[in-house]
């Protein structure tokens, strides 16, 4: 049991010394609603994924309808999203004349964007300027912000991935520090016993011993007859 125990102390030694999980920067696949605005007859609808992982390859899809009316006449929608490089430094990452001069009932379509390796934790932010006719009226959407999507700090989750295995292998390790104190107790205490059953046992010897010679000392003076 004991022996066990300790070997099982040294495989999660072992394993805790040479097996660090590594983070997979996998596609995000949850997506959600980033910017929406039905304004003069013109419904315009972003979606993209809720978290990206720096080095990953997002889909943003933009739908564009007429609301309430027929038809519209889109001049222009153009869309941009910039992240931060240091947390500092502000750069673009895509700029895209969605749609130019075109009479539209519905459009739909999707952009592919990469998010750079070297991108600090934080927001993706994505920008849109619209201009448009609906029912011989014009309208126009000055340039408006809003966020995009969510760079993950990838360093950070590693760290805090890596902690909490240490700290599963950490309480594994003490659950089997105290099972073999308990075990050791136990041995130590049934060694006691036997080395006081062992002294018993001697003294009942001992005096087993001295019996025999005191009862062979006395016969030996007890005084003999004198027969006449």
């Amino acid at each position: 049991m004991i022996f066990r125990k300790l070997s099982m102390i040294i495989f999660l030694t072992f394993t805790l010394s040479f097996t660090f999980p590594s983070l997979v920067g996998a596609v995000s696949e949850e997506t959600q609603i980033v910017y929406d605005i039905n304004y003069g007859g013109l419904r315009l609808t972003v979606f993209a994924p809720v978290e990206a992982n720096p080095g990953e390859n997002i889909t943003i899809t933009v739908k564009t309808t007429a609301s309430d009316v027929h038809q519209i006449f889109v001049n222009f929608i153009s869309l941009k999203f910039y992240g931060a490089v240091n947390a500092t430094s502000k750069i673009t990452l895509k700029q895209i004349t969605h749609l130019s001069n075109v009479s539209l009932t519905s459009h739909h379509i999707q952009y592919n964007l990469t998010v750079p390796e070297d991108i600090s934790p934080g927001l993706i932010l994505g920008e849109i300027c619209c201009d448009w006719k609906a029912l011989s009226a014009s309208f126009e959407i000055p340039a408006s912000g809003f966020p995009l999507t969510y760079v993950k700090n990838v360093g950070f989750e590693q760290l805090q991935t890596e902690y909490n295995n240490l700290n599963v292998t950490h309480q594994s390790l003490v659950q089997n520090y105290t099972e073999l104190k308990s075990d050791y107790t136990e041995l130590k205490s049934s060694i006691n016993e036997t080395d006081s059953a062992h002294s018993l046992m001697y003294v009942f010897i001992a005096t087993t011993v001295v019996s025999v010679v005191t009862i062979i000392v006395l016969l030996m003076r007890r005084p003999k007859r004198v027969w006449a």
